[in-house]
């Protein structure tokens, strides 16, 4: 076989393996955001691929480490939504403003990974004093919050302010999509944001102060 023949051969092999394993994480985002981790089988998860077990074995070790790449994977697009503006805020009010609309436009746009990363009891596995892959994730994301928030702090701002204040952010934001989700439309949810945005920042602006 030509050299040529032989790279087509390998990229197109590439490709295929890169589009099965996106369908088998695609597959398991279903899955889990229809079912808990716990209640969801590797078999539903390749029954929803159209795969074998053994091709899902091929690019994962087991369900655990699909959990992880999503939980990843959805961290990092999250991330990028509280990147997403041209300048910085000019005031912590603005930039408290700005992580409101992110997560809320990160909710609105991928609710399968907002549900995969606040699913269950992994959003309390942050504190532990010992974090796992799954838990750097997480921890990753409150350092994200706190690098956008503590340029707008004194520096005398003791740095477990700044973790407690990043911890309020994530559980008022996500504490209220999680439970709207269930309980309002989305349309409902539009019309709230307004009202409630003003009270997170003035919250947050208390809490900061206390």
């Amino acid at each position: 076989m030509s050299a040529k023949k032989l790279k087509t051969k390998n990229t197109r092999t590439k490709k295929r393996v890169k589009k099965t394993r996106s369908k088998l994480k695609q597959a398991a985002l279903d899955v889990f955001s229809e079912k808990s981790f716990d209640a969801a089988t590797v078999e539903e998860i390749t029954e929803k691929a159209d795969v074998g077990k053994g091709t899902l074995y091929q690019h994962f070790e087991d369900k655990e480490q699909i959990v992880i790449t999503l939980i990843n994977e959805s961290i990092e697009h999250l991330i990028e939504y509280i990147r997403s503006y041209k300048k910085p805020p000019k005031t912590l009010e603005k930039m408290l403003e700005h992580l409101f609309n992110a997560h809320y436009e990160f909710y609105m746009n991928t609710k399968e990974e907002f549900l995969i990363l606040f699913q269950g009891k992994l959003s309390l596995k942050i504190q532990s004093e010992s974090p796992d892959e799954l838990e750097e994730s997480y921890l990753r994301y409150l350092t994200e919050i706190e690098n956008q928030i503590s340029s707008y702090l004194s520096s005398r701002t003791k740095p477990i302010k700044i973790r407690r204040l990043a911890c309020a952010v994530a559980g008022f934001i996500f504490g209220y999509f999680s439970f709207s989700m269930i309980s309002m439309s989305d349309n409902e949810i539009e019309m709230s944001i307004k009202p409630l945005r003003k009270v997170f920042i003035k919250s947050l602006r208390v809490f900061l102060e206390s």
